[in-house]
Order: C-alpha cells, then structure tokens, then sequence
C-alpha cells in the first residue's frame, strides 16, 4: 500500500474509532506512533479536539465533520510517514486492530424495492463501471 493510501486509510479509521470506547487505547498508541515510541502530547491534544469536536455535532453534521476530521488526520499522517517510513508497519499494526480482518466480509445482503418502474431501468448495486442499457444506439443519444 502506497504513503498516499495507508494515510488516507489511517486518517478514516482514527477519526472512527475516536468516538467509540477503544479512544483511550488508540489516543495513546497513535501518540506513540507520532512520538517515535514516545507519547506525543500534541498529538494526543488534537486527538481529544477531534473527539470533541465529533462528540458535540448534531447527528446531520457528523458526516462533513468525520470527512473533515479525516482530510486533517490524513494529511498528519502523509506527514509522518514522509519523514519516517519506518512507522508504516506500527500503522498498518494499529489500523489492523482497529479494522479486524472478518472472514467472509460479503457477508449476507438483502435488498428490497417497493414501488413500480414506467419506462426505466432499476439499478442497485456498487462500484459500477460503464453501464449500457439498451441498444449502443440508446447509449451514444442517436
């Protein structure tokens, strides 16, 4: 995994895990991660204004200021890991913790539509690529 996405990964898992019951635990191990095996105040400072800050939205801004929160934390850690690339294994360590592997992480999914269609396709899904529905005369606007 490449600086650029194990930081972006970091960013996203640090701020999820700051408003659940492993804050503590996470708070002093990116602190020692930061501070190369040292704790790193200012960097347990920011953890807990991030906590704060998520813990006092309403549940409409949580959204932007998890994404927000994470841009910060992702640039943090681009940061860190530029200056020292040792860390990505303790990163990718900790990230691990956070993010447990789940064996069949499929796992099951049910979808359900109500309603009916007139004069269109239904599409559900994720991760779509280029999608042609019809004839390649229906795709292009001939």
């Amino acid at each position: 995994m490449d600086i650029d996405a194990l930081a972006a990964l970091a960013g996203n898992t640090i701020v999820a895990a700051t408003v659940t019951d492993a804050f503590e635990g996470l708070r002093t191990k990116v602190a020692r991660i930061f501070g190369r095996d040292k704790s790193d105040s200012r960097i347990e400072r920011r953890l807990d204004e991030t906590r704060q800050q998520l813990n006092a939205v309403t549940p409409e801004e949580l959204g932007s200021t998890q994404a927000s929160q994470a841009r910060r934390w992702e640039t943090r850690f681009a940061d860190l890991l530029a200056d020292h690339p040792e860390a990505t294994v303790e990163l990718q360590a900790l990230i691990a913790e956070l993010r447990p592997d789940v064996p069949n992480a499929g796992g099951n999914v049910t979808n359900t539509m109500s309603g009916t269609v007139h004069g269109g396709p239904v599409l559900m899904g994720r991760d779509f690529g280029q999608v042609i529905i019809g004839g390649q005369d229906d795709a292009t606007g001939s």
